[in-house]
């Protein structure tokens, strides 16, 4: 089987959300010695860049994308065994996480996905996330980008309170910002100084892919 063949089918295993598919199709690749990050970026995320495609288009919804989802993590779990200790050449390093106060992240499970999928390195906090947690992680993983979800109105102040510790810990300069979630709109992001706003994982991954392509210029 070719490349491009077997790319071919691990995308449709994924847009299919046959879990046990994509993971036998991966390991075929891996027999093979194809390129372990063609098969995560032109197999796995281009499956699940579909997926997202028919989210917007209203052909796919909330279930679906899971079973997707689980279907590319389990193809990414053989993939990153593969590598071990070996660094895949990410594009860049973000931390995630719900924010204090709300304890929603499916949301935010989801749109970390589809961020290791495209090629992203996620750390991700949780839920219900302090400040604290959120800073940690980002000097420990010389992270470049925070995303914070939130779905609910009273924990908007969390995340301005994030905001508010990034200048007081100096990140804020070295940090880009995106937010998301049901509780959040353009007007709220400007008011927190926040650099982009994203209203799914699909939108997410567009506005970073296209925040590192202008930093490469």
């Amino acid at each position: 089987m070719s490349l491009l063949t077997i790319l071919e089918e691990i995308k449709d295993a994924v847009i299919e959300g046959n879990e046990e598919l994509a993971k036998e199709l991966v390991n075929q690749a891996l027999e093979a010695k194809f390129n372990v990050e063609k098969v995560m970026l032109n197999g796995l995320a281009k499956g699940m860049l579909d997926v997202g495609e028919k989210y917007e288009n209203k052909e796919y919804f909330l279930p679906e994308i899971i079973i997707s989802a689980d279907a590319c993590q389990s193809g990414m779990k053989i993939l990153k065994k593969k590598l071990g200790s070996r660094e895949m050449e990410y594009k860049s390093t973000i931390v995630i996480g719900t924010v204090r106060g709300d304890i929603h992240e499916i949301g935010k499970n989801i749109t970390k996905y589809f961020l290791e999928a495209s090629g992203y390195k996620c750390i991700d906090c949780g839920r219900n996330v302090k400040s604290e947690t959120f800073i940690n992680a980002i000097k420990e993983n010389d992270a470049e980008i925070l995303a914070m979800s939130t779905m609910m109105t009273p924990t908007l102040d969390s995340m301005q309170e994030m905001m508010t510790k990034l200048d007081e810990e100096k990140l804020r300069n070295k940090v880009k910002v995106i937010i998301g979630g049901a509780a959040v709109d353009e007007k709220f992001a400007k008011e927190i100084g926040a650099d982009f706003i994203s209203k799914d994982a699909n939108e997410a991954v567009r506005i970073l892919d296209a925040h590192i392509l202008e930093i490469k210029k």
